[in-house]
């Protein structure tokens, strides 16, 4: 793999020396697909494929904060992630959407190193810091909110206790805490907590499910993540709370990516829209309702490719059944287009449920879940791009 990406490194040096290379080498097909950010290589061998990742990721991944490349993962048979491609870049606002166990929560954990995917290729920018908030906060009952949030400072404070105790490099680790403002730590756990509106003296067993929530925000926040991943971030909050949370998301300085049911925290934040289907993501500009409408549009087109797509089989099972003589060149280049559209019909998914989001008139307090209604039209295509 290492050797993989100091090539990869090596051809991107050669190319930006000489110009006129990329666009000799862009007429040929597979250098082509590597220089287009994004293109699909599941039709490659393994090998191959992670070649051209790699070299996609020296070329064009340093401009995103993060990037996901080709990556599969799957729980037994299920695919949750089928060479899935995703970038990010500064200051977007990413909402990250799907149906129930589409693995949405799964794709959070790889993007903050939790989890790894079975295949492909995570490129973090050097120094990077992610924060993730899980659906469910695991804090300690026993703890005060002070406590709780310090936990969020660990590494700083392990580089503090490191240097009181003379353990390594003095001043490389004066050096590194310096560069995280560690030494105002305390500073920054009762600023942050002052800006989420919380108790410091409070015990994590007392509170509400919405305030153990602010506390899971707060014990993010107070270490200054350049990326925010949140899961379900307005569960358990009232009406009032996911307000406050909107207009915190929306001055934050980082980029955030977040899951989530509820449509209009989705449209009040969200700068872009993720689907997360069948193991394939597409992405679409703007926030969730713009997001219906490039869907509907998208399903509609996709429909009028499939009937014509069925009508041709249609006719091509006409012509087979009257019976063809296959030593013939053009009969014979004719049955293989059949079997190959045999084949794409049957592997195409059809009638897939599609979560509708319907919703009351005015959502309960402490309710971000939204009605859900099913309807049959199928599911978009995979798209060919990292998203």
């Amino acid at each position: 793999m290492t050797q993989v990406f100091r090539f990869a490194a090596d051809l991107k040096n050669i190319f930006f020396a000489d110009p006129t290379l990329v666009r000799v080498y862009a007429k040929q097909p597979v250098f082509s697909e590597a220089l287009n950010y994004g293109t699909d290589f599941t039709s490659l061998t393994r090998v191959l494929r992670i070649f051209l990742a790699g070299l996609q990721l020296s070329i064009i991944g340093s401009m995103s904060l993060i990037t996901l490349l080709d990556a599969s993962l799957a729980y037994g048979h299920v695919a949750l992630l089928d060479h899935a491609s995703f970038s990010l870049e500064e200051h977007e606002r990413v909402g990250l959407i799907g149906r129930n166990g589409a693995g949405k929560s799964s794709l959070l954990k790889i993007l903050c190193g939790q989890e790894r995917p079975d295949d492909g290729l995570l490129h973090m920018q050097q120094g990077l810091r992610v924060a993730y908030v899980p659906q469910e906060p695991l804090l300690e009952p026993e703890h005060t909110i002070f406590e709780a949030v310090q936990l969020g400072l660990g590494p700083v404070l392990q580089l503090i206790d490191d240097l009181t105790h003379s353990r390594g490099d003095l001043n490389a680790l004066q050096s590194r805490i310096e560069a995280l403002d560690g030494w105002n730590w305390e500073q920054r756990i009762s600023e942050t907590l002052h800006r989420l509106h919380l108790d410091p003296q409070a015990r994590i067993a007392a509170l509400s499910g919405g305030n153990r929530k602010r506390v899971a925000l707060a014990q993010a926040l107070v270490s200054h993540p350049d990326v925010l991943l949140l899961d379900e971030p307005t569960n358990h909050l009232d009406l009032d709370s996911i307000a406050w949370l909107e207009e915190l998301l929306l001055s934050y300085k980082g980029s955030i990516v977040t899951i989530s049911h509820d449509r209009a925290f989705l449209d009040r934040i969200a700068t872009r829209m993720v689907e997360l289907d069948r193991g394939h993501l597409s992405s679409y500009p703007g926030n969730f309702a713009q997001y219906q409408t490039l869907k509907e549009e998208q399903l509609a087109q996709e429909a009028v490719i499939q009937a014509k797509a069925d009508k041709l089989l249609a006719q091509e099972e006409v012509w087979i059944r009257k019976g063809v003589e296959a030593r013939r060149t053009r009969a014979q280049g004719r049955i293989n287009r059949l079997m190959v559209l045999r084949e794409t019909r049957a592997q195409r998914r059809e009638a897939v449920a599609v979560c509708a989001w319907t919703w009351p008139a005015v959502r309960p307090a402490g309710k971000s879940w939204p009605i859900w209604t099913v309807s049959t039209n199928a599911s978009p295509a995979r798209t060919a791009r990292p998203v």
